[in-house]
């Protein structure tokens, strides 16, 4: 979160109440589950306006928290946070939210943005990464802690093996480990992106600690290919605002390692549409980390969603889309 995301009022050292909103990652690619050089993980991905999480909160004597979908997972993190940095209590109330294991990365953005109100109203002058390390973010990908301090296309330097990180395991499964170095961050174009979700199995929890441990370390070979699209193909395509050749890149990623792992656990309903998006005249469609959450790049985003639209009532069990832009900024703090 940049400082200049951050407008201060004259009453900002008795400030009682603080606006946070957040933005959601898109994890294109973990680029090395092998570790052959000596580090693991690694990523790139991309942080997005909406949707998001927006926390209105204030100084409190205890921990009221205002939401039903998130409450007892909020408080979990309050009480984590508490142990390191105590606070005497603060009230949240959520204005929105970021669906649950759909893709977005809601359990770093949700983490964050009560920590860093917690940071804003008790003036506790903590950095991101002190936050994040403190709720036990960014043990795998560093994208979402990324995403919520400054926004854009951002590529993670993963963690060193097996030193710093001893197994392949997400964030949830591995205790306190530091987010990743920041290798890259690069401001992405202003063009709308359409995010299409069908509706189909949510991967977290014990299925996906279990589905690392069996399909982990992937082949030497998927982290070199990984790293020849990531360096001259994605990137250029990035810096020259390329979209066609940035969407190509994106299709060559769904079909191999493994984001096939990602793709497959979610049956078949996922690779239909991710199917009838790259048949469409898109520029590519990429799922985001597990998935159903789907980001299409294309000319006519207006059209394609109308058409999008109609295909997802054709699936049994439906699905929606929506479109939305990145966020080169970060979350925001508005504080009073």
């Amino acid at each position: 979160m940049n400082e200049g995301n951050r407008r201060r009022t004259p009453s900002d050292t008795t400030m009682h109440h603080v606006k946070i909103t957040t933005p959601s990652r898109l994890h294109f690619s973990l680029l090395d589950l092998n570790g052959a050089l000596g580090r693991v993980d690694g990523g790139f991905g991309l942080a997005i306006a909406e949707p998001n999480f927006q926390i209105i909160a204030e100084r409190a004597t205890s921990i009221d928290i205002a939401t039903s979908v998130y409450r007892d997972r909020a408080i979990a993190v309050l009480q984590r946070f508490q142990k390191v940095y105590p606070f005497p209590g603060i009230k949240l109330t959520f204005e929105s939210e970021i669906p649950m294991h759909c893709g977005f990365g809601s359990g770093t953005q949700l983490a964050l943005g009560i920590v860093q109100s917690v940071n804003v109203l008790y003036q506790l002058e903590l950095g991101v990464q002190e936050l994040a390390q403190a709720v036990g973010r960014g043990g795998t990908s560093g994208i979402g802690v990324a995403a919520f301090h400054t926004g854009g296309f951002i590529v993670d330097g993963g963690h060193r093996f097996p030193e710093e990180k001893a197994a392949f395991l997400p964030s949830s499964a591995v205790g306190d480990i530091q987010p990743p170095p920041i290798l890259i961050r690069y401001p992405f174009p202003e063009l709308p992106l359409l995010i299409v979700m069908p509706n189909c199995s949510r991967i977290y929890g014990d299925t996906e600690v279990e589905l690392f441990r069996t399909l982990c370390p992937q082949p030497e070979w998927v982290a070199q290919k990984l790293s020849h699209i990531l360096l001259l193909q994605v990137l250029p395509a990035l810096i020259e605002n390329d979209m066609s050749n940035f969407g190509k890149a994106l299709n060559n990623i769904q079909t191999f390692g493994w984001k096939r792992v990602e793709i497959d656990a979610q049956g078949s309903e996922l690779q239909l549409t991710l199917d009838y998006l790259q048949d469409t005249d898109a520029f590519g469609a990429g799922v985001s980390s597990w998935g159903p959450a789907i980001c299409v790049i294309a000319e006519d985003i207006d059209g394609l969603k109308q058409e999008t639209d109609a295909f997802l009532k054709t699936l049994p069990k439906g699905g929606t889309c929506f479109i939305t832009q990145a966020n080169n900024l970060g979350a925001s703090v508005v504080s009073g």
